[in-house]
């Protein structure tokens, strides 16, 4: 359990109840909890005169409230103390009290949040749950909002990895949603993770409560990964509190066909990092922020930095002129992909082996010829030409 004295424990405690919208107001005038608790009178302007009675009565059952959550196992982190994410507490609205279950610091070394469309294609819910697993696999710890789609397959990659995950909920503890994920969250649990909130027991979720939780997520991390999602969806709020609060913005690229690529390309147009791997994503956090991965995860390669496509022919070596069938302007690695592919579809391993591309480039090669509408992604990590 997180330190905190007792009266500052009661009074946040207090003023996160279900009246917390009028409370906050008050906390934000009063600059502490104990503040507002101490004199709520005081602060009638900011309560009302109802919310001063309502806090009151609050205040009578609040050591119950305190020895029932204590019984729950669930841990109360005030901004400030031991425990709270720094990062979080540099954003414009930090929450005053988190409620934590399992794990309860969050004062990870390397919080790297992924989100998406709760609709994603199979495209999208597999590159997010392989980079989460490799950025695990590096020693990150990934943070998101255990939502169905791309949230789940965060969470399973980051579990996959050996690795450390954090879950932010859009609704108090008690009322968890959504129910069909709650096998997940108990893996999470059992695993050495934590599921947060700011909202205390009780309170359900609602669409402003998703938004708010949102700004959590990305406060809580030193960079966002957008996998998929519509051009107009959560996850660009997500995004756009953490340019506001000066974090790192990146986006997994895909087919132009799919519609839930379309946010992952409006970010990219707009000046976010291009994520088609663990190493992209770590390779900025180390040059923008220092960060350096404790780790090289096994799915990345160990001896030389991937070069993208054609890189030969931007280092100005002639390229080597392409086979019967292929196209002409390929470079080496997407030449030998084609070539591959001609004899019928594959599986990544297979292609591993027949173009001898290391994996993790592999795995950009084959984003950027699905974007270029050469080859289709098929189940089970097959590809085909087009």
């Amino acid at each position: 359990m997180a330190i905190w004295t007792e009266a500052e424990a009661m009074a946040l405690l207090v003023m996160a109840c279900p009246a917390y919208g009028v409370r906050r107001k008050a906390l934000s005038a009063a600059g502490s909890a104990l503040a507002v608790v101490s004199e709520p009178q005081r602060w009638a302007g900011q309560l009302t005169e109802s919310g001063v009675k309502r806090l009151r009565q609050t205040l009578q059952r609040g050591e119950a409230r305190l020895d029932a959550l204590r019984g729950a196992g669930i841990a109360l982190l005030i901004q400030g103390a031991p425990g709270y994410p720094s990062l979080l507490s540099r954003i414009a609205k930090p929450p005053h009290l988190l409620f934590v279950r399992g794990e309860p610091s969050l004062e990870d070394r390397l919080p790297i949040a992924m989100v998406g469309t709760r609709t994603a294609t199979e495209y999208g819910l597999r590159h997010s749950r392989r980079i989460a697993q490799e950025l695990a696999q590096a020693g990150a710890c990934i943070v998101s909002g255990i939502a169905l789609g791309v949230d789940a397959a965060a969470h399973r990659g980051a579990l996959d990895g050996g690795g450390r995950t954090v879950a932010v909920l859009g609704s108090a503890l008690d009322c968890f949603y959504p129910e069909e994920n709650a096998p997940l969250m108990q893996e999470i649990l059992e695993s050495g993770g934590s599921v947060v909130t700011e909202y205390a027991p009780g309170i359900m979720p609602g669409r402003f409560t998703f938004l708010d939780r949102n700004r959590i997520i990305a406060g809580m991390s030193l960079g966002v990964i957008v996998t998929e999602g519509l051009a107009r969806s959560g996850a660009l709020r997500t995004a756009h509190d953490a340019l506001e609060a000066e974090r790192e913005v990146f986006a997994l690229p895909g087919s132009v066909d799919n519609p839930m690529t379309a946010l992952p390309h409006k970010l990219i147009a707009e000046g976010a990092h291009l994520a088609s791997c663990a190493e992209d994503v770590l390779d900025v956090l180390r040059e923008q922020h220092g960060v350096i991965a404790e780790r090289i995860p096994s799915v990345m390669p160990k001896e030389r930095k991937r070069q993208p496509a054609g890189a030969d022919a931007q280092r100005g070596q002639q390229a080597k002129p392409a086979a019967p069938g292929i196209p002409e302007g390929l470079g080496d690695e997407e030449r030998a992909v084609y070539a591959a592919l001609m004899c019928g579809e594959a599986d990544f391993d297979a292609l591993c082996a027949a173009t001898g591309v290391e994996p993790d480039a592999l795995g950009a090669v084959l984003t950027m010829m699905e974007m270029d509408g050469m080859i289709e992604a098929l189940p089970g990590l097959s590809y085909r030409l087009v």
